[in-house]
Formats: structure tokens, C-alpha cells, sequence
């Protein structure tokens, strides 16, 4: 009976550590979600060697918050062989994003969709990618006046043809 009792305790008390430990689990990875939601597509999502496409980002920042324009706001790509983009990073200036004056504190306007242009590699083998990236910024809580500088990370596919686009004549 007394073998009993002691085994209850040590398995009640090992359930209390593991739901101690779920718990302080599920507090990091809420520590660690990003803060502005980024939404990526590239467009067409299927290309052939030499054609040109886009990509393109849809930035959402929470309520209540902004992104501030200094120290600056950068988008940048992992680089990535049979895509041909006119450099890895891009800032604010670089994308002609408008800023806008809330209480006192100069932001940007993410409000547009972000476009950058892109071409494939003529020698780009037939298969399918995957674009890495990540957006570094500083954002503001307007309610709570605090301020972080983070970055947020997005992934984007795309696969390439065997064919070679054919330039027109005159063109």
C-alpha cells in the first residue's frame, strides 16, 4: 500500500513537470512568431530559361503598430543561381515605398503590393526552386510605445521549363 502511494506521488509529480515544461514549450515558440506577415508569389509560377517575371510581397503589420523608416528597412534574397535579380537586397528607396507621418514618428506605408522584377538563368536546369528570403525591420506599437528590431523570413517556389524563350526580332 505504501509502494503504492509513493508511485502515485512520483507519477503525479512527473505529470506536473511535463505540463510545466509544455507550457514554458509553447510560451517560446509564441516568443519567436514574426510580427509582420509576409505573403509571397512569383509570377508565372512555371518559367522557361531567359523569361522575365516578378516577385511579389504582400507585408501586413499588425494593428495598432508601424514600421519605422530608420534604421532602414531591407528586403533581402538568399542568392539563388538561375535566378538573375538586379542585386540581393533592396531598401525602402530602392522600392520608391511611401512614408507617412504617424504621431510624431516617420513610417512607411506597406499598404501596396511590393513587386521585383526577376529573370531566369538561360542555363537553368528544368526543375523546381526555392526562393529564400527575409525582411529586416523596426516596428513600433503606437498603444504600447515599444519598439523592436527584427527580421521576418519568407519562402517562395517556382519552377523552370526546358524550352528557352525566344527573343522577337527587334526587340
Amino acid at each position: 500500500m505504501v509502494k503504492k502511494r509513493k508511485k502515485n506521488k512520483y507519477l503525479r509529480l512527473r505529470i506536473i513537470c511535463l505540463f510545466i515544461l509544455f507550457n514554458i514549450f509553447i510560451l517560446k515558440l509564441r516568443a519567436q512568431e514574426t510580427l509582420i506577415k509576409v505573403d509571397v508569389a512569383i509570377v508565372p509560377k512555371i518559367l522557361s530559361r531567359g523569361e522575365t517575371g516578378q516577385i511579389v510581397l504582400r507585408l501586413t503589420v499588425p494593428d495598432g503598430a508601424i514600421v519605422l523608416t530608420e534604421p532602414e528597412f531591407i528586403i533581402e534574397f538568399k542568392v539563388l543561381p538561375p535566378l538573375n535579380l538586379p542585386k540581393n537586397f533592396f531598401t525602402a528607396t530602392d522600392l520608391d515605398l511611401e512614408t507617412e507621418d504617424k504621431k510624431g514618428r516617420e513610417s512607411l506605408k506597406l499598404d501596396k503590393i511590393i513587386k521585383i522584377p526577376f529573370s531566369v538563368a538561360l542555363d537553368a536546369p528544368p526543375k523546381t526552386y526555392i526562393l529564400e528570403g527575409k525582411v529586416k525591420y523596426t516596428l513600433f506599437s503606437l498603444k504600447k510605445g515599444w519598439c523592436l528590431r527584427t527580421a521576418s523570413k519568407f519562402y517562395g517556389s517556382f519552377s523552370t521549363r526546358a524550352s528557352i524563350i525566344k527573343k522577337k526580332p527587334g526587340s
